[in-house]
């Protein structure tokens, strides 16, 4: 994959949060239910003792990132209750999972944990043949913030930064390959993505900042998120 310059991060980053150098992220913002869902199951390492909430938490999350939208599974054939299984799954891997972020994913057994997770997630939220990798990519990223969400956009930014074969479709689906691309890319812009990391905490209910970082994860899918987003956009018409 291609090296990005010095400061496009930071640049493209901070565009997704829509604020300048020195200013703190709105607290208002649809993108901020990821940081309420992450915080409770930061907070809760057993989630099972509290299910109800659990299943409020990760099901508004999933509904206010857009995986409760039309015609979509969740919309129309699930409830609330329905995010019990996938809740208790998640209490069973956090041993395993608590913890991991992208500075790991050069390590072929963070792709086996991470790998493994996703194989375990998805048959308690959707059935075969629906389709399933943003979903569990959202869940992923909201519980235990190891992977980014794997969404179109972030597809999108990271395919266009390919330069060898099989590099833009790698980030189809959650592999060996599109987790080493990802690790590759966190060594090559590790100081700048551990900066963003401590930058930008997490909101928390009260509508402060916690001192929590948001994990390497979450940079890198805010940049790629909005990379894609940005490729999408019409181009402006040229001043005459």
């Amino acid at each position: 994959m291609r090296t990005v310059e010095p400061g496009n991060i930071t640049k493209v980053v901070q565009d997704f949060l829509d604020v300048s150098q020195t200013e703190q992220p709105s607290i208002t913002s649809r993108s901020r239910s990821w940081d309420y869902c992450y915080n409770y199951f930061q907070d809760h390492p057993e989630p099972t003792q509290d299910l109800e909430r659990s299943c409020l938490q990760l099901g508004y999350y999933l509904a206010s990132w857009g995986m409760l939208r039309g015609s979509t599974y969740l919309f129309t054939e699930t409830n609330m209750h329905h995010y019990a299984k996938a809740v208790r799954v998640i209490e069973n891997l956090n041993p395993t999972m608590r913890g991991i972020d992208a500075d790991s994913y050069l390590d072929p057994s963070v792709h086996a944990k991470i790998i493994g997770a996703y194989a375990e997630l998805w048959p308690k939220l959707v059935p075969p043949g629906v389709a399933r990798v943003t979903l569990v990519g959202k869940v992923m990223l909201g519980v235990w913030g190891c992977l980014p969400s794997f969404d179109t956009y972030f597809r999108r930014g990271f395919g266009a930064m390919a330069d060898r074969r099989g590099e833009k479709t790698a980030f189809s689906s959650i592999t060996d390959r599109s987790l080493t691309l990802l690790g590759e890319f966190h060594a090559r812009h590790s100081e700048e993505l551990s900066r963003l990391s401590e930058q930008y905490t997490t909101l928390t209910f009260g509508g402060g900042y916690s001192n929590r970082p948001l994990p390497l994860a979450k940079v890198i899918d805010m940049y790629g998120f909005q990379r894609g987003y940005n490729a999408g956009r019409p181009a402006l018409p040229a001043n005459n």
